[in-house]
């Protein structure tokens, strides 16, 4: 099948696939991208302290729960903001909704750092954070369709499968960095003086890297497939309920898919280090040291992986990484969940790349119409890591804490991997055609 290229002027700035343009756009993306994910992952990675400083309780355990359940509230959010955003995106251009985004998610990350904890302002506390935390989930709704998607329609049609590898490495490589600043901030000042509020500084570090990532979005152009359909007037005034109405297979699927991803990364990479930390009695630095480690084998992966779609197909790669993730979820959970740090990492680094091969993209993305595209990946992805990935630590914890079952996590991941397999027995073949 003919691989159709997408026209568009010759100038550096216009955004044309494969231009001088084009690739500070998807450098620009992919920063920004790192930045937002930067901030989000602090959050994860300091869930235990998180729980001790905003909640009440002095327990280990109890405090990762409630931790854990802040965590979730900005994943139950995202769907909202694909809706709002994604639709802006969608009407009013990329570019803007970029830059939008991380000033949401920075300007709430530096927020937390300056709230204060539930010993001086009581229930205030929990509340400012989970209100603070409902914002970057916004953000974050955004950011998963609007840069995913400038990134998709930056990129010349024969790299799209990388492109959308990009996207997914620079997620982890955002993620690894804020366990990273963790890691020095627990290395420095232990983990014992909380009320020093030491570990404020990694959400403070936001607010510098937000204003980076916005100066390099707004140097960036438009993309060309953008400019062609706001040219056209063929803008979407009700965008969910066509997409509902005419794209409700590709919304299904893309659910299923990303939900696999989303909900084995999430166990594997949120919940275990912590959970090694609070009952295993695990030095929380370098658990997450480790799994930063995963996190940069696992971006690396996506981009091969990426790239090798582009080659001989998106079916081939993400049915095989799926069927994969399926087989060796309940091992690798039993595993992880021994009290090893080195069992630990073993497990993250299998499923790591694993994930990276589930979580395409390109695929999601190559579903939906130009004038739909940045809602209907945006919705798909928040409402798959809302309901399914959000939610994922909290349940583990109570499935391994409350219950004792160790191996239920991976039994979660394998039955929705499956189903994610049987989604992908129908899913079209889009890595040859061109971007409508």
């Amino acid at each position: 099948m003919s691989k159709p290229k997408t026209g568009g002027s010759a100038d550096v700035r216009s955004g044309s696939p494969g231009d001088l343009g084009s690739r500070r756009g998807i450098a620009a993306a992919c920063i920004g991208n790192a930045t937002e994910w930067y901030d989000f992952a602090i959050f994860g990675s300091l869930a235990t302290v998180i729980g001790l400083v905003f909640f009440p309780s002095g327990n280990l355990t109890t405090a990762l729960t409630a931790g854990f359940a802040a965590y979730g509230t900005a994943l139950l959010v995202r769907p909202l903001g694909a809706i709002l955003i994604g639709r802006l995106g969608d009407q009013r251009g990329r570019r803007s909704v970029l830059v939008l985004v991380i000033f949401l998610m920075a300007g709430a990350t530096a927020a937390v750092a300056v709230l204060p904890g539930y010993a001086t302002i009581g229930l205030l506390a929990p509340i400012g954070l989970m209100l603070l935390r409902a914002v970057q989930g916004l953000a974050a709704g955004g950011e998963l369709g609007v840069a995913a998607v400038f990134i998709l329609e930056s990129a010349p049609d024969s790299r799209r499968g990388w492109a959308g590898g990009l996207h997914i490495a620079t997620m982890a490589l955002g993620i690894a960095t804020g366990m990273a600043v963790a890691v020095t901030l627990f290395v420095f000042f232990g983990d014992d003086d909380l009320d020093s509020g030491w570990w404020r500084i990694a959400f403070l570090l936001a607010l510098p890297l937000g204003l980076i990532g916005a100066y390099l979005r707004r140097r960036v152009a438009e993309t060309t497939h953008f400019q062609e359909v706001d040219a056209g007037s063929a803008i979407v005034d009700r965008p969910v309920r066509l997409l509902w109405k005419q794209h409700r297979a590709a919304l299904t699927r893309g659910f299923c898919l990303i939900a696999a991803g989303s909900l084995a990364f999430n166990i594997f990479f949120i919940f275990m280090p912590n959970n090694l930390a609070a009952r295993h009695g695990a030095s929380l630095a370098p658990t997450l040291a480790g799994t930063a480690v995963a996190l940069g084998v696992a971006a690396a992966a996506a981009v091969v992986l990426g790239r090798l779609s582009d080659r001989i197909g998106r079916r081939p790669v993400t049915i095989t990484s799926t069927a994969v993730l399926v087989v060796l979820a309940i091992p690798m959970s039993l595993v992880a969940t021994r009290g090893s740090l080195l069992a630990l990492l073993l497990a993250q680094l299998t499923v790591g790349v694993v994930v990276a091969g589930v979580l395409s993209m390109a695929m999601v993305g190559e579903l939906f119409h130009s004038t739909l595209r940045s809602t209907g990946l945006g919705l798909t992805v928040g409402l798959a890591t809302a309901v399914v990935g959000g939610t994922a630590p909290w349940l583990s914890q109570i499935m391994v804490v409350k219950l004792d079952a160790q191996a239920l996590p991976g039994c979660y991941v394998a039955l929705v991997a499956l189903l994610a397999l049987i989604a992908l027995r129908k899913w079209p073949e889009s890595a040859f055609a061109g971007l409508s």
